[in-house]
C-alpha cells in the first residue's frame, strides 16, 4: 500500500477518503443588571421628564378648588430594567424649596407662593416628601412608569395674578 494525503491507492483502483473533525464553539452572554430611562426629551442640553400643568383659573379659595395636575409628556416616562431590579425615585423641594410633602410655586419676589403637593398615585393619596427617596422593584414585564401627580388645595387667599411656577430635581437610581 502506498499512503499519500487523502489519496488511497489499492492495487489499480484508486479511491479518495474524506477526513472530518468535529470541533465546539462556545457561546455566551452576560446579561448585566441595567436600566435606562425611556420617554424622556432634552431641552437645552437638560434631560425633560414633562410638566405639571395645573391650568388656569381665577381664584384658589372656591369652587374650582383644589386643582389637580398629572405629568404632561408624550410618552409617560418609565425606568426599563431587567426585572428584580431595585430603583429609587427622590423629588427635591423645588427652586422654591418645601418640606414634609408641601412644595411651593412661586410668581416672583415678595408675592405670596402657592402651596402644592406631589403624589406617587392618580388617587393622589401617597405622597411624595421632599428629598425622601421611594423605593421600587422591577417587576416581571421589566418595565416601571414614572408618573407625577399634583394638587393644589383650596387657599384662604387669593394670588395674585401671574404664572406662578417652580421646577423640581428628580433623581433616579439603580
Amino acid at each position: 500500500m502506498d499512503y499519500r494525503l487523502g489519496t488511497v491507492i489499492i492495487g489499480s483502483l484508486l479511491s479518495t477518503c474524506a477526513w472530518s473533525a468535529q470541533y465546539e464553539v462556545q457561546v455566551r452572554v452576560i446579561v448585566e443588571r441595567g436600566c435606562q430611562l425611556v420617554g424622556t426629551h432634552r431641552d437645552a442640553g437638560v434631560d425633560y421628564l414633562g410638566q405639571l400643568d395645573f391650568g388656569s383659573t381665577a381664584r384658589l379659595d372656591g369652587p374650582s378648588a383644589p386643582l389637580s395636575a398629572t405629568l404632561i409628556n408624550g410618552r409617560l416616562p418609565r425606568l426599563e430594567c431587567n426585572p428584580d431590579t431595585t430603583y429609587q425615585i427622590q423629588v427635591d423641594g423645588g427652586q422654591h424649596g418645601g418640606t414634609a410633602d408641601v412644595r411651593y410655586l412661586a410668581l416672583g419676589p415678595g408675592s405670596p407662593p402657592i402651596p402644592y403637593r406631589l403624589f406617587r398615585d392618580p388617587a393622589r393619596q401617597i405622597p411624595l416628601l421632599v428629598d425622601v427617596p421611594v423605593s421600587g422593584r422591577v417587576p416581571d414585564t421589566g418595565s416601571v412608569e414614572l408618573p407625577l401627580y399634583g394638587r393644589i388645595e383650596p387657599l384662604a387667599q387669593i394670588p395674585s395674578v401671574g404664572l406662578y411656577a417652580d421646577l423640581l430635581k428628580v433623581t433616579l437610581t439603580w
